[in-house]
């Protein structure tokens, strides 16, 4: 299942970067949490069928543009790590961002449960159970 598991995880990433709801809920448990990246300063967790819209419409509210880049995807078993980078400009500011990013997911039943955003790359390492 840990092929087909990381499959899903670029998927995700890609339906992301499309902002396609309709793909990205499709890959997630009825259940699942997504923790975006501000969830350490807000502890903001979107929850169960509507949770990919509610982190659309956040992630709109605050960037006029964002888009991730997959650098390496690797297969933890029932998880999977995705390390890259997160570009975008701010909504308010027009600051433009460039930073490392990486992704967690948890999965059961080739499903993702749990899908946890980081900016700093030693923080998704350890969220994975490895560390640099």
């Amino acid at each position: 299942m840990s092929e087909e598991n990381v499959e899903s995880m670029r998927a995700a990433l890609d339906a992301l970067n499309r902002r396609d709801v309709e793909a990205l809920t499709a890959l997630l448990a009825k259940d699942a949490e997504i923790v975006p990246m501000r969830a350490a300063l807000d502890g903001t967790v979107f929850c169960g069928p509507g949770a990919v819209a509610q982190w659309y419409a956040a992630l709109d509210e605050s960037w006029e543009e964002m888009e991730g880049e997959i650098e390496s995807v690797q297969d933890l078993g029932d998880r999977v790590l995705a390390l890259g980078r997160l570009r975008g400009r701010g909504r308010g500011s027009g600051v433009a961002v460039d930073v490392e990013a990486g992704s967690v997911a948890l999965f059961h039943d080739g499903l993702i449960t749990r899908l946890q955003n980081f900016t700093d790359r030693a923080e998704a390492l350890e969220a994975a159970g490895l560390s640099e």
